[in-house]
């Protein structure tokens, strides 16, 4: 594995370093009252069903729309399912400038409505669908309510999202569990996760019905797994190993400047 190039006199390290996630901040957040009484109304309104959760920007390689498909194969294929598990996806909006993502926006929207008018019943709507950003105080609440993160982008250099998810579960001492796309970056890392394909729809509601039925003892051991990953390579961490990195690269470039001087002189 190469580790390090040449470039002139200039020695150009190469690495991986995947950002760690704030657990500090995230702690702090859910210690907050304001988090504490909004997690309570999550868990009352969502009592006695699984609640699977889906944050992510408005783009194509996210999969959100596969996702949703998804969704209405496992509603299709497994009745028994239908008011026992919600799905709430947050999808953030692009800036409204950005019309290449209209199409995308409205296939979203109307697959909500189709799956909603074929499934919901007067005490359940299997989608809520919310197309804004969250504070992040909010975000937080519906992590630690969650029973199951789905994160199913299509390619994806590491995605945050399911660090600060199992953060959140690891300092409740709860056991949400977290179903990833193998093309995401934090697949490397994230062990314990229920890892799918997104580009495979049965993969897909296969990954998810794993999730739903996953026993208790398992769902705890593998949240203890990902829990210590994301504890020990905290943000803090990562910024201290890539100082490090750096500084030991020997990159040449005080040298360079120095000999740019003497030729200057």
């Amino acid at each position: 594995m190469i580790t390090r190039i040449r470039v002139g006199d200039r020695a150009v390290g190469l690495g991986a370093h995947p950002v760690g996630t704030d657990i500090k901040r995230i702690e702090k957040g859910l210690a907050h009252p304001r988090v504490r009484v909004r997690l309570e109304q999550i868990r009352r309104e969502f009592a006695g069903r699984k609640l699977v959760l889906s944050v992510e920007r408005l783009d194509y390689t996210k999969g959100t729309l596969e996702k949703l498909l998804a969704f209405e194969r496992l509603l299709d294929e497994q009745p028994e399912q239908r008011g026992k598990v919600n799905l709430l996806m947050v999808c953030v909006p692009a800036a409204k400038e950005m019309t290449v993502y209209r199409k995308l926006q409205t296939q979203i929207e109307q697959a909500v409505g189709r799956i909603n008018g074929r499934y919901a019943m007067l005490d359940w709507t299997p989608v809520r669908f919310f197309a804004r950003a969250l504070a992040f105080e909010e975000v937080l609440a519906h992590y630690a309510a969650a029973d199951v993160m789905w994160i199913t982008p299509l390619r994806d250099g590491l995605n945050l999202v399911a660090k600060e998810f199992v953060a959140a579960h690891g300092i409740e001492g709860s056991a949400g569990t977290l179903v990833l796309s193998e093309f995401a970056g934090a697949a490397a890392e994230l062990k314990g996760a229920v890892l799918t394909n997104p580009h495979d729809q049965t993969d897909l509601v296969a990954g998810l019905r794993q999730a739903l039925a996953m026993p208790d003892h398992e769902a705890v051991g593998r949240q203890r797994q990902l829990f210590e990953t994301v504890r020990y390579y905290d943000v803090e961490r990562w910024g201290q190993d890539f100082l490090a990195a750096v500084a030991s690269t020997g990159s040449g470039a005080d040298q360079h400047r120095y000999a740019m001087r003497g030729l200057a002189a």
